[in-house]
């Protein structure tokens, strides 16, 4: 069984040694000298072995002369792992895995990255776009720490914070007959290519429900914009996700905007996050708390109106 030595007798050794005098050594661990003579011989005890000459007392024995770059590792080891330690439960280093939807990424990432490393600079942020059930996947397996994602359905194994909500429309070429007139037709709408995406299961139960049907799926954003544009299909999503900035597209909310998404900050339960990673949960509950006036008068403006491409 090895010797219990504190850390406090290798500090003491170490500044003996480099001072060659016990009186000097004592004034710089701010100890008596007695103390400090006390501290040696209990760690020449647990060692079984001198490290002082008894007849030059600070000069070094063989066996202390060996010993002291040990010493001198084994307590720089400790600073550094304590510091790091430090670091760490101060959220001033570490790393967090942030995983984020595509849409949520585009309106949202930029100002909360800006903010979290204005705050902690040396923190590692590494952050995954991906759909919903790609998200909670990773969640689940721990791939990422915390996700801002949607919600559908209840996750038992997942806790959410609500963070924003926005409306479910229908979207397609605005020449595209289903996007004309005041009311939508949906029992004409089995004549129409209609499109699946990692979005669909959010009309599950509404008057859209026919499109979990769909033959055709697409994943891509790039894709589905190019065959929406092409007037080769319509599909369903939310407004986050319309690429607003194509004036050949058009977004009418579902159901007059009733048809929601509910976007919230996930992550597993009963699971005790690192400070950087609840430093991160934090920067993104504010954000959100504070854009909640913006968010709300655009989906004002959303069931108001058959919002198009030239609406910011």
């Amino acid at each position: 069984m090895l010797p219990d030595i504190k850390i406090s007798h290798l500090r003491t050794f170490i500044t003996v040694a480099e001072c060659g005098n016990f009186r000097r050594a004592a004034t710089i661990l701010c100890r008596s000298q007695p103390a400090v003579s006390l501290a040696i011989k209990q760690l020449e005890q647990l060692l079984g072995a001198h490290l002082f000459d008894k007849q030059k007392q600070a000069q070094l024995t063989a066996f202390g002369s060996g010993f002291l770059p040990q010493a001198k590792s084994l307590y720089q080891q400790y600073q550094d792992t304590l510091s790091s330690a430090l670091q760490i439960a101060q959220a001033k280093t570490g790393t967090v895995r942030l995983g984020v939807l595509p849409s949520i990424a585009k309106h949202f990432l930029s100002d909360i990255m800006r903010l979290f490393m204005q705050r902690h600079p040396l923190v590692e942020l590494q952050v995954q776009d991906d759909n919903g059930d790609s998200l909670r996947s990773k969640l689940l397996a721990g791939h990422i720490d915390i996700a801002v994602s949607s919600i559908w359905q209840h996750e038992p194994d997942l806790e959410h914070q609500h963070l924003c909500s926005d409306s479910v429309g229908l979207v397609g070429a605005a020449q595209h007959a289903c996007m004309q007139g005041e009311q939508i037709d949906w029992d004409t709408m089995s004549q129409y290519r209609m499109i699946r995406n990692g979005t669909t299961p959010l009309i599950e139960n509404t008057s859209a429900h026919v499109f979990l049907q769909a033959p055709t799926v697409i994943t891509s954003m790039a894709s589905l914009e190019a065959v929406l544009s092409a007037k080769a299909g319509i599909t369903t999503l939310p407004w986050l996700a319309f690429p607003k900035s194509n004036s050949e597209l058009q977004f009418r909310a579902l159901e007059e905007g009733k048809v929601q998404r509910r976007i919230a900050l996930l992550k597993l339960r009963q699971t005790r996050q690192l400070p950087a990673t609840q430093a991160l949960e934090d920067v993104i509950l504010t954000h959100f708390s504070g854009q909640a006036a913006s968010l709300t008068s655009a989906y004002l403006t959303i069931n108001s109106t058959s919002i198009d491409g030239e609406l910011a």
